[in-house]
């Protein structure tokens, strides 16, 4: 059975149905999000003021890459699932 554009959108609509239902007794699906939002940002943020206290530039640029690394990737899984839950 192929997997069609109106079986895809059935499916993401039920998961987004079962999501939004499954965070209500946590402040609703859009408390959730922004409280992750902010928990992404917090953990970026760590990082680059961790990187700014060293002075080894090889250590420093680790840090940094991975804080944009973490603030990317936490951007992109937060489009994606507000656009799956339709927050």
């Amino acid at each position: 059975m192929a997997l069609t554009d109106d079986v895809l959108e059935r499916v993401l609509d039920v998961v987004g149905k079962i999501g939004r239902t499954a965070l209500v007794p946590w402040g609703g699906a859009e408390a959730c999000l922004d409280t992750y939002e902010t928990a992404i940002r917090a953990v970026a943020d760590a990082q680059l003021n961790a990187a700014r206290a060293f002075d080894l530039e090889p250590l420093r640029s680790a840090l940094a890459s991975s804080a944009h690394l973490t603030r990317d990737l936490g951007a992109a899984h937060l489009s994606s699932v507000r656009w799956i839950l339709d927050v």
